[in-house]
C-alpha cells in the first residue's frame, strides 16, 4: 500500500498541525463520523461529546510504535495498584498483559466513546478491553478497577481528533526509527510464521502474494516508515510551541525505569511513590515476564522479544531507511539520519524554555 505523496511531505506534517488545516481536518472527520452507518445515534453523540471533553482526561501519551509504550503503561498501572494497596500482579492474556488493578489508559480515538473494541483485530488493546469488561461485571466485594487517567495514541498530532489537545499535559515517547522498524519487522514475521495475519496486512486490502522470505513477508516498509517520519515531524513541531509537553526516549526508560517514570508520572500529576515504581518495573523485567508466558509460546509472542536486538533488519533496508530519513525527516529528536546504537545525548526532559506560541 503506497502512502499518498502529500501526507509524506515534511511541510504537510507541520502545516496539518496548525490553523487552518487542523480544525478543517477535524471538521471533516466529524462529518464522516456523523455519516457512518455502523454507529447508532447514541454512539455518535458520545463521540461528539468525546471530541469536546476527551472524557475529562488531561494526560496524553503519544508514542512511536514499538517504543515500549505497553511495557511503560503496564509498569505505571502496577505501580499505581501497589500504591493503592493492590497486589500489583498481572497476567498474560492473548498477546497482551493485564494488570489486576486494570489498565490506567484508554485510546484517543473513536473506539473509546463508541465502545467499538475488537481485540481480535487489534490485540494491543486487549488490556483496555478486558478492563472495561471486568468493570461491567464486578463481583461482590471486588475492589473497583482504575478509571483511565491517560490517553494513548501512536498517531501524529494532526491525526488526533480532540478539541483540548492544546490544554493537555503531553509526554511524547520516541525511539531510534531504525530500531523501531526492526522491531516492527520482527513482530510481523512472528505473526506470519504463527499463521496470524498482521494488522498492517489485513487492513491493506486484498493481497495477490503469499507472505514469504522472498517478499519480506509482505511487510509494508514504505508505509510503516512514512508513518514513523510523520510522527517525528509532527510531534517535533508541536514541541516548539505547546506549553506543556516533554519528550522521553525509549533508551532512557530502559536505563532507569523507576527514575524516568517517576519524572513522567509526576509530570502527569499521578504522584506514585518511587518505591512502587521500582517494584513494578522489577516485576516486568523480561525475565519475570517470561515466567508468565507458556513455554511453548515464548518464541512466537510478538509482545516481547527474547532475541538479540536489531538482528532481523535486512542490510538493504538500512540504506532504504537512511535515504527516506534524509529526504523527509525534519525533527529527529537527536537521533540523526544514521543508524546509531546509543541514545541521543540530552538533558532531562523539560518543557521548551522559550515562550510558547500557539499556532
Amino acid at each position: 500500500m503506497n502512502t499518498p505523496a502529500l501526507t509524506c511531505s515534511p511541510r504537510f506534517h507541520v502545516a496539518a498541525n496548525r490553523f487552518p488545516l487542523k480544525p478543517l481536518w477535524d471538521g471533516l472527520s466529524l462529518g464522516r463520523l456523523i455519516a457512518r452507518r455502523d454507529l447508532d445515534w447514541a454512539q455518535k453523540r458520545r463521540c461528539l461529546n468525546f471530541y469536546f471533553d476527551a472524557a475529562d482526561i488531561s494526560n496524553l501519551y503519544p508514542t512511536l510504535t514499538r517504543s515500549g509504550s505497553h511495557w511503560s503503561l503496564l509498569g505505571i498501572a502496577i505501580a499505581a495498584d501497589l500504591a493503592n494497596g493492590g497486589d500489583g500482579e498481572y497476567d498474560h492474556g492473548s498477546d497482551y498483559w493485564y494488570p489486576h488493578g486494570g489498565a490506567i489508559y484508554t485510546k484517543l480515538d473513536w473506539r473509546e466513546p463508541a465502545g467499538d473494541w475488537d481485540p481480535e483485530l487489534d490485540s494491543a488493546i486487549g488490556s483496555v478491553y478486558e478492563t472495561k469488561q471486568r468493570k461491567n461485571n464486578l463481583q461482590p466485594g471486588q475492589r473497583p478497577l482504575f478509571d483511565p487517567v491517560v490517553m494513548h495514541s501512536h498517531h501524529p498530532y494532526f491525526r488526533l481528533r480532540c478539541a483540548h489537545l492544546k490544554d493537555m499535559t503531553i509526554a511524547v515517547l520516541v525511539r531510534n526509527i531504525y530500531d523501531s522498524m526492526e522491531s516492527k519487522y520482527f513482530k510481523h514475521q512472528v505473526l506470519v510464521r504463527s499463521g496470524i495475519t498482521p494488522l498492517e496486512i489485513s487492513t491493506a486490502g486484498a493481497q495477490t502474494e503469499t507472505p514469504s522470505p522472498d517478499n519480506d513477508y509482505l511487510f509494508p516498509w514504505e508505509t510503516m516508515l512514512a508513518d514513523a517520519i510523520a510522527f517525528f515531524n509532527s510531534w517535533g513541531d508541536v514541541e516548539t510551541w505547546h506549553p506543556n509537553i516533554r519528550v522521553y526516549h525509549y533508551d532512557d526508560l530502559l536505563a532507569d525505569p523507576a527514575g524516568v517514570h517517576k519524572e513522567l508520572t509526576d509530570f502527569w500529576g499521578l504522584n506514585i511513590p518511587t518505591e512502587c515504581l521500582t517494584e513494578a518495573f522489577r516485576r516486568i523485567s523480561k525475565e519475570e515476564m517470561k515466567k508468565k508466558i507458556p513455554q511453548d509460546a515464548v518464541a512466537r509472542t510478538p509482545r516481547i522479544a527474547f532475541r538479540t536486538q536489531s538482528k532481523t533488519l535486512p542490510t538493504e533496508r538500512v540504506a532504504f531507511i537512511r535515504d527516506m530519513l534524509e529526504q523527509r525527516l525534519v525533527h529527529d529528536f537527536g537521533y540523526g539520519h544514521e543508524w546509531r546504537k546509543d541514545a541521543p545525548s540530552q538533558t532531562p526532559a523539560t518543557p521548551p524554555t522559550t515562550a510558547a506560541t500557539n499556532p
